[in-house]
C-alpha cells in the first residue's frame, strides 16, 4: 500500500548534519510517510551515512545520482521515484515542526487540494534572529489566484512550506537552474493546481548560514534567466493576461532585474562580464518599473533600482546598507 507522504530529501556533501537530519525525520507524528533520500554524487561520507539510515528506517530508501546535477535534477528523479500521494520537500540542514505532517495533510483532506501552502521563517546564523514567512490571509484559490500571488510575493517560491499533491508534481518541467530552482517548480505546480489552500501553521525553520548557496555571492545569471522565463510561461499557462498585468512587471523587476543587478555586482566575475551584465539589467529599469515599486510600497527596492538606473557607486552603497 502507498503511503500518504514522500518526504523528499536531496542531498550533496551533506556529512555534517545528515545524520542527525534524518533522525529528525523520525520524529513526524503522522507516520504514514516514505523518507526518499536523493544523493546527488556527494564526495564525502553523505552517501554512507544515509545507506547506514536506510538499514535502520524501512519507510527510508536511498537514490545515488551518478554525479553531481545540481538540485534541481536530485528533486527531479525523487519525485520520480516517489510512491506517496503528496510530497514535501525538505533541505538537510533545516528544522521543521515535529507536526508538520500532521498539520499539512489535514489540510490537504479538507479540500481536497493539490497544494497547501504554510507558515515558515528563516532562522540566521545562530538562531540568533528570525524572521517570518507569512501565509496570505484568503479563502482556497484556483491556478490563476496562486500565480497572482506568487508574481506579487504573497506567496514565496520556496518549496519546503507546501505540501503538493504527487500527481501535480509529475507534470512539471525541469528546470535545470542551480540557484533558484525552487521557484520555478513551485510556478509551474501552481499553474497547474485547480486548487491551493493556505494554513496558518509554522512548520518549517529555513536556516541561513554563511557561506550557503543563498548568501555564497555564487553566479546566479543563468539561473536567474532560466528561473525567469520558467515563471513567465507558468504565468501565460494559467492565464495569458498575468504576463500582462502589473504583477508580472513587479515579479520580474524585483525577482529577476534587481537580483541580476545585484549578482552582476556582487558576484565573482571578471570585471568585464560584470559590467556587461550590470549594463543589461540596469537598461531594464523603465519609469513604469519604479512607478510599480512606488504603488507597492516596496521603497527599499525603489531606492535600489532607482539608484541603479542612474549611478552605480550609489547602487553599491544603498546595497551594502541593505545587506545589513
Amino acid at each position: 500500500m502507498s503511503p500518504r507522504v514522500s518526504i523528499i530529501v536531496p542531498v550533496y556533501n551533506a556529512a555534517d548534519f545528515i545524520a542527525s537530519a534524518l533522525e529528525h525525520t523520525r520524529t513526524q507524528t503522522f507516520e504514514d510517510i516514505e523518507i526518499v533520500i536523493v544523493d546527488d554524487g556527494s564526495r564525502d561520507d553523505t552517501a554512507a551515512l544515509a545507506e547506514a539510515f536506510t538499514r535502520t528506517e524501512p519507510r527510508a530508501r536511498l537514490i545515488r545520482m551518478p554525479e553531481n546535477g545540481g538540485v534541481a535534477r536530485a528533486r527531479r528523479r525523487a519525485v520520480e521515484e516517489s510512491r506517496g500521494e503528496y510530497l514535501w520537500f525538505i533541505d538537510a540542514d533545516d528544522g521543521w515542526n515535529e507536526r508538520a505532517l500532521l498539520h499539512l495533510v489535514a489540510a490537504a483532506d479538507a479540500g481536497p487540494f493539490d497544494v497547501v501552502v504554510a507558515g515558515a521563517r528563516f532562522v540566521y546564523d545562530g538562531g540568533t534572529s528570525t524572521r517570518p514567512i507569512p501565509v496570505p490571509d484568503s479563502p482556497p484559490v484556483d491556478n490563476v489566484g496562486a500565480m497572482s500571488m506568487l508574481l506579487s510575493g504573497r506567496i514565496t517560491g520556496h518549496l519546503w512550506n507546501k505540501l503538493f499533491r504527487r500527481d501535480l508534481m509529475q507534470q512539471i518541467a525541469l528546470v535545470p537552474a542551480r540557484v533558484h530552482s525552487d521557484l520555478a517548480m513551485v510556478a509551474d505546480a501552481l499553474s497547474r493546481a485547480g486548487s491551493v489552500a493556505f494554513l496558518d501553521t509554522n512548520v518549517y525553520d529555513y536556516r541561513l548560514r554563511s557561506g550557503s548557496i543563498i548568501t555564497s555571492g555564487s553566479r546566479r545569471a543563468e539561473s536567474l534567466a532560466l528561473v525567469g522565463d520558467a515563471v513567465t510561461a507558468a504565468a501565460r499557462r494559467a492565464s495569458p493576461s498575468l504576463v500582462e498585468g502589473e504583477d508580472h512587471r513587479y515579479f520580474v523587476c524585483r525577482y529577476i532585474v534587481l537580483s541580476g543587478t545585484k549578482d552582476a555586482v556582487l558576484a565573482p566575475y571578471e570585471p568585464a562580464e560584470g559590467r556587461r551584465l550590470y549594463e543589461g539589467m540596469r537598461s531594464r529599469i523603465t519609469n513604469r518599473d519604479l512607478l510599480v515599486l512606488a504603488r507597492r510600497r516596496d521603497l527599499r527596492r525603489l531606492a535600489l533600482a532607482t539608484s541603479a538606473r542612474w549611478s552605480k557607486p550609489v547602487y553599491r552603497r544603498l546595497l551594502q546598507l541593505a545587506e545589513r
